[in-house]
């Protein structure tokens, strides 16, 4: 996994396990949840890392259950990669109201589907996958506990030749003045 020298990782599959390697508190967790998780996403970043994680801990606190990735699948790839991890594939459109009525049930979802970057253009399909569609997933597993996942990056575009986006400092009031 780690090369020779502890302070560098080999190769990106060295990474990939490092980051899905789960901790005491996690695998504490998932012991103790009830049920299948489903874990939804439209792009592929942090997705497959905690569905990983979600499985190395579900088996390190022997707990048998499916967890699932539901998504479009545009690349194969990922989905054998899911797969060779034990992680089951469900392709979706998730804006098909058709396609999410027929998903399986699940008590625990993790919703990661939406669109941040590369937006410019699709105004309409960001609005869906941001808007819409939440309301959509709530609907069809309004019997579940759905945990909400995104970047909550509120910050707008910047020019690179710049230092980025960033905050003005503002002084907080203090409680115990009027």
């Amino acid at each position: 996994m780690i090369s020779q020298d502890e302070n560098s990782i080999r190769d990106v599959a060295a990474l990939d396990l490092l980051l899905s390697e789960p901790d005491a508190p996690t695998i504490r967790s998932l012991a103790a949840l009830q049920g299948d998780i489903s874990r939804s996403r439209r792009r592929r970043k942090m997705g497959p890392g905690l569905a990983r994680m979600a499985r190395r801990a579900s088996d390190a606190a022997g707990i048998s259950r499916r967890v699932i990735g539901v998504a479009r699948f545009s690349s194969a790839n990922l989905e054998k990669q899911l797969n060779s991890w034990d992680v089951a594939t469900i392709r979706c459109d998730l804006l098909s109201r058709n396609a999410l009525s027929a998903l399986p049930d699940a008590p625990n979802i993790i919703y990661m589907a939406g669109m941040k970057f590369g937006s410019t253009g699709q105004e309409s399909l960001t609005w869906a996958m941001n808007s819409f569609l939440p309301g959509l997933v709530c609907e069809r597993f309004s019997k579940s506990r759905i945990a909400a996942f995104s970047t909550g990056n509120v910050y707008g575009l910047s020019p690179i030749a710049k230092a980025g986006s960033c905050e003005p400092i503002r002084s907080i009031p203090s409680a115990n003045m009027p």
